[in-house]
């Protein structure tokens, strides 16, 4: 008798939640009621090369992962154009040093920045097709750090231009998919 009353109690608790789902009568859309878009590759006005393509990559995933609308090929066919433009990307090392007093491998008085500070600013602004009515616009700016090459012994040498490079692209890309990600739930929410 218990095990049916345990049956009746689980099927009314999972009854109950999935119609709690469906309860739900917030439906988010695009402003103005947008259903297909175009994603033109970003603007970039920072000196960052290719930083553009990231973020223009990042704001489609978002479109498509929601569902909301349609990506488009053409400003003609769509209800929409969503302009991006990177406006700036900047790095500042961080106060945190290591100096190296006490090696014979580097001079004295030697000071490694143990952190990186990438900063970036971006805008975005969706506006109706062949047109200049603004539908939304937003700018955002985050950062994020990365650990730069540092100098330890001559065989295990980590201070290469390739592995600085890979460290700066893999955070702008990181930086691109939660700044898009912010960026098209405000837009959604129209915030």
């Amino acid at each position: 008798m218990s095990v049916m009353k345990l049956i009746c109690v689980t099927s009314v608790f999972f009854l109950l939640s999935s119609c709690a789902y469906k309860l739900s009568n917030k439906v988010d859309t695009l402003p103005g009621g947008v259903k297909s878009i175009y994603v033109p590759v970003f603007k970039n006005l920072s000196p960052e090369a290719g930083v553009e393509v990231f973020f223009t990559d990042s704001m489609k995933s978002e479109i498509l992962r929601s569902g909301y609308a349609t990506i488009l090929n053409s400003e003609s066919e769509s209800d929409a154009v969503l302009v991006g433009m990177v406006k700036a990307v900047d790095f500042v090392t961080d106060e945190s040093v290591t100096e190296a007093n006490k090696t014979s491998f580097l001079p004295a008085g030697t000071v490694l920045s143990s952190q990186v500070r990438v900063t970036v600013t971006a805008s975005i602004v969706l506006r109706r097709k062949l047109s200049t009515e603004t539908l939304w616009s937003s700018e955002f700016t985050q950062s994020r750090n990365y650990v730069p090459p540092q100098v330890t012994l001559p065989v295990l040498n980590t201070a290469n231009n390739l592995y600085n490079q890979s460290a700066k692209r893999q955070t702008l890309l990181v930086l691109s998919n939660e700044m898009m990600q912010l960026a098209f739930d405000r837009l959604v929410d129209n915030f």
